[in-house]
């Protein structure tokens, strides 16, 4: 086997690793922000309801979420 030949054979099974290891670290990668935008939207649900109303616009919320005010 010439090493062309043994190059074509070896290199979709390489790339597919390649590929498949890149996606493991992008979705590694993300786990973090995805735990940090369910704690957001879970507290800005919670923020400024009396009885089940919203008291506030959103972006009041979202200040309020990220250690806005005093």
């Amino acid at each position: 086997m010439t090493p062309r030949e043994m190059i074509r054979a070896h290199a979709y099974p390489v790339l597919a690793v390649a590929s498949t290891i890149s996606l493991i670290g992008i979705f590694a990668s993300l786990v973090p922000i995805a735990q940090w935008s369910r704690s957001q939207n879970e507290c800005i649900e919670r923020t400024f309801r009396i009885d089940g109303t919203n008291t506030q616009g959103l972006t009041a919320k979202v200040w309020s979420c990220n250690g806005g005010g005093d």
